[in-house]
């Protein structure tokens, strides 16, 4: 449940301060009722120094009272956090305490001033000086009073007992006042940061949101790369080749019938590769051959029927625990593979092909090798930094979309190759 924290402390405050001004008007209809009183009683004290003595004291009293309710209601320039510092608290009090010692020396009625003192302690001192404050507001009054003279009388005793009880008791019962008041100020101070932090964690939770929504995107639009450039090396060249043999064949309809044939038969060739290619790339999606299984036969597999299609001699060495990669690992090797052996199959004219699987330091190292014609000078650079950069010609990205995919699971590809030399492709991912 939502909590309005600063409309709950502007009503307490408000209230709270209706409650101080109440006791202060109390506090002087009462200190003036008592100077009245005294004065009107003991005419003597007005004509002379006593009676103006006494009512610039009383009024030094109820300043001395009233200062502390100023500052708590920010009337004052300055302000305290409750409770005040021990030096300004001892300064009030005591000079309070001083202020009704002159009166009582004047007139020993003045002590009533001392029930204002009580009063007054309770909105300057907590817990234990509390009740030293009381003990010592207690002491005075008893001896002005004379309940204090040796041996004590049974009234006096019973008198000193009920006005313990009922000042320890009103002091008790202001503790507990005291401490609610402090505990809700805890509560509310609690819920405050609360609703900050939960407004904190809403911000994160939409920063999160939208980060997520930007990582979706940002795979699909990966995804749409990675389908482009395998429908393009699949069915681009398929079609380009398709559309110059169709064109071909409309030329030598009617001046070699037996040609047009014959490229008509060569374009329904291409045509089914094609197709066979097209469904290969769309299987390949969810790659079907690693489903439940590990990587090392599928490779194998992949290998010997590269080395029947296109006549060459294969070999294999697969070494360490490679039954339990991690998807992403079994995908990456997979593509990569498949990537090089359509290479190797289209263009490298080689003879012999060697693929090598084998973990080392923990990493896994994926070498494949042939000794084909080799790559162009300018299809892989390797740049000041140490990386390698792969310019694959226009309307091709086999060798660029090898390096994305390594890279995107923070491996390593390099390539060594050379005019008649052959291309090592060495593939290393994070194991």
């Amino acid at each position: 449940m939502s909590i309005d924290i600063a409309r709950d402390d502007a009503r307490f405050q408000r209230n709270f301060s209706r409650v101080l001004i109440g006791f202060a008007i109390f506090t002087f209809f009462f200190l003036t009722t008592l100077t009245y009183t005294i004065l009107k009683t003991t005419p003597v004290y007005m004509h002379d120094w006593r009676g103006i003595t006494c009512i610039l004291l009383m009024i030094l009293a109820f300043s001395l009272y009233i200062f502390p309710i100023l500052a708590s209601l920010s009337i004052l320039p300055f302000d305290w956090d409750w409770p005040p510092p021990l030096s300004y608290t001892v300064l009030i009090w005591g000079s309070f305490y001083l202020v009704v010692f002159l009166l009582t020396r004047i007139d020993q009625s003045f002590f009533l001033s001392l029930y204002i003192l009580f009063g007054l302690s309770f909105s300057l001192f907590t817990s234990r000086r509390l009740f030293l404050a009381i003990g010592i507001m207690a002491l005075t009054s008893f001896t002005y009073e004379g309940l204090l003279t040796w041996p004590l009388k049974q009234i006096a005793l019973f008198s000193i007992t009920s006005q313990c009880l009922a000042f320890f008791s009103v002091t008790g019962f202001s503790i507990l006042i005291q401490n609610l008041i402090a505990e809700r100020f805890e509560r509310n101070h609690l819920f405050q940061q609360l609703q900050l932090a939960n407004t904190d964690l809403e911000e994160a939770h939409r920063q999160l949101a939208q980060s997520v929504e930007q990582e979706q995107e940002l795979a699909i639009l990966r995804e749409r790369t990675r389908l482009a450039r395998e429908m393009h090396d699949t069915l681009g060249h398929a079609l380009v080749l398709i559309t110059v043999k169709l064109e071909a064949a409309q030329r030598l309809r009617e001046r070699d019938p037996e040609r047009c044939d014959q490229e008509l038969e060569s374009t329904k060739e291409i045509t089914r590769e094609s197709m066979t290619a097209l469904r290969a790339s769309i299987a390949n999606l969810r790659t079907p051959a690693l489903q439940h299984k590990g990587i090392k036969q599928p490779l194998i597999r992949s290998l010997d029927e590269l080395g029947q299609r296109a006549g060459l001699d294969v070999s294999h060495t697969l070494q360490g625990e490679l039954e339990n990669l991690a998807d992403p690992l079994k995908e990456t090797l997979w593509k990569v593979s498949q990537e090089a052996f359509a290479n190797i199959e289209k263009h490298a004219h080689a003879q012999h092909v060697t693929l090598s699987l084998r973990q080392e330091e923990g990493n896994l190292i994926l070498t494949i090798q042939d000794d084909g014609i080799g790559l162009p000078t300018a299809s892989c650079q390797h740049q000041e930094d140490g990386s390698l950069a792969c310019h694959s010609p226009e309307g091709h990205y086999g060798l660029r979309g090898m390096l994305e995919r390594v890279e995107g699971i923070g491996g390593h590809l390099s390539l060594r190759s050379g005019e008649k030399q052959g291309t090592t492709i060495e593939v290393t991912l994070p194991f």
